[in-house]
């Protein structure tokens, strides 16, 4: 019995894990590398493992940087189940489409921008044919334990991450052994609205986590709408635009509910609302026909307002032509647009033709990974590259850590109190949060052994 960290192990995207037990190999996860481009895909077109010899895919979440490259998988023959919640599923058939249609665009443009001579076609990582095979394997479960392969169960439990998200207890057995292995990546926080909370785990010999924010704690969750209200009233007061880099997928959906909180108590003013995603369009109706998974803060204010995710001050911008009149307006407003990164998608349209207004504010409420366009505006750089061009920053720039989803160092401390491992192997951060939280949890005396694990090492289990 054994697992091997095949990415996401000293960065936050790419996660994928390798689990064997009993001659059985499950997959926990297979996500798309993000980063500098050349690099992501030389990380991302290699396949670190003989796709015939895998026996089940077990799949957390529909995040990109945990789902992103299961296509890569259908292109070279994978044909075994993926297993993951109904919603996830649901979602991932979004998600990967969406995908798949980014990266045929993408090498499109580059082929007709350079015209290519005298040098090969650009071709897409994997195509829509790629992601609809893989679709085709998607096997919906619940919160609840199943048989994935011979000698290896899985169980479901509620991540309180995003919609649909699981964490995993793997059971595995062999020769009269069972060792149990807790993955809590992604985790998400307490108390956050529309999802419920994280739930446990118990009798863990090696729990495997995250610790994105490892060296850090978040503002309270519950400042969230204090946060946003203020800096719309402060931009709309100079007649600016709020920008706002958003994941299609929750983000998007928590940012709408705070809106609607905030709209219910007449602390916002009334300005127009655009979601410039067609992706986050979708997504949102999975949400709607999805309520019964929501928490009891969503159910309170759709008692209050009645319909929370698709009010009708909210307008969704699907066509390209809309989109450019949110674009070209100069009336104030709040513009929620993917991609959460700002490497891709309308959101770099909207920055474009508003990072040198300083009237303007970009609002950024989610992680940035290293070399994105969004750690940039984070880091508030003079200028920034936006497709190809450099633009001076004179649009402020604000971060409300109130909206992270992932638990911060005092949630994943508490959440290792609650389980009681016997071991700790920490993932999915950039090196500095992963060892300050080791240092933190040997302090605090909660594990015998606090593991690091590089890329691609192997961690025999029994």
């Amino acid at each position: 019995m054994r697992i091997q960290f095949l990415g996401g192990v000293e960065t936050v995207t790419g996660t994928k894990y390798l689990i064997e037990a009993n001659g059985a190999r499950v997959l926990r996860d297979y996500g798309l590398f993000q980063g500098r481009r050349k690099e992501a895909r030389a990380i991302n077109e290699k396949v670190p493992v003989d796709v015939g010899t895998i026996d089940a895919l077990v799949l957390s979440h529909a995040h990109i940087d945990h789902s992103g490259n299961i296509p890569i998988l259908a292109r070279h023959g994978f044909d075994k189940p993926i297993y993951a919640t109904r919603v996830t599923r649901d979602l991932c058939d979004i998600m990967l489409k969406d995908a798949a249609k980014i990266q045929e665009q993408d090498a499109a443009y580059l082929n007709q921008k350079t015209n290519r001579k005298g040098f090969d076609p650009v071709v897409p990582l994997f195509t829509m044919e790629d992601a609809e095979a893989s679709l085709k394997l998607f096997q919906g479960t619940g919160y609840e334990t199943i048989t994935v392969a011979a000698g290896i169960e899985a169980s479901f439990i509620e991540a309180g991450h995003i919609l649909g998200s699981a964490m995993n207890v793997f059971t595995l057995k062999e020769n009269g052994n069972t060792v149990r292995v807790g993955v809590a990546v992604d985790l998400g926080r307490r108390g956050v609205p529309i999802v419920r909370d994280p739930a446990t785990m118990e009798d863990i010999d090696l729990l495997i986590m995250e610790s994105t924010y490892g060296d850090r704690e978040h503002a309270d969750a519950g400042k969230a709408d204090e946060q946003l209200c203020e800096v719309v009233e402060r931009t709309v007061q100079r007649g600016g635009k709020v920008l706002i880099p958003s994941f299609a997928l929750e983000r998007a959906q928590e940012l709408i509910f705070h809106l609607a909180s905030l709209y219910s108590q007449g602390r916002l003013p009334e300005i127009p609302v655009y979601v410039d995603s067609p992706m986050a369009d979708k997504i949102t109706q999975v949400f709607s026909e999805n309520q019964q998974y929501m928490d009891e803060d969503f159910h309170a204010l759709r008692a209050k307002i009645g319909e929370v995710m698709r009010p009708s001050w909210v307008k969704f911008t699907s066509s390209v032509e809309d989109s450019k009149k949110v674009t070209g307006s100069d009336e104030p407003g709040i513009v929620i647009a993917a991609s959460g990164m700002c490497e891709y998608g309308r959101i770099l349209h909207h920055l474009k033709h508003g990072i040198e207004n300083p009237k303007n504010t970009v609002v950024i409420v989610g992680f940035q990974a290293a070399h994105t366009l969004g750690r940039r505006l984070v880091e508030k750089q003079e200028e920034v590259r936006i497709f190809g061009d450099m633009f001076q920053r004179k649009a402020d720039v604000q971060v409300l850590n109130a909206f992270s989803a992932h638990a911060d160092k005092n949630d994943l401390i508490d959440f290792v109190r609650r389980v009681q491992p016997r071991k700790v192997c920490l993932t999915h951060a950039e090196e500095d949060q992963r060892a300050a939280l080791a240092d933190a949890l040997r302090k605090e005396g909660l594990a015998k052994d606090v593991l690091l694990p590089k890329d691609g090492e192997v961690l025999e289990l029994g």
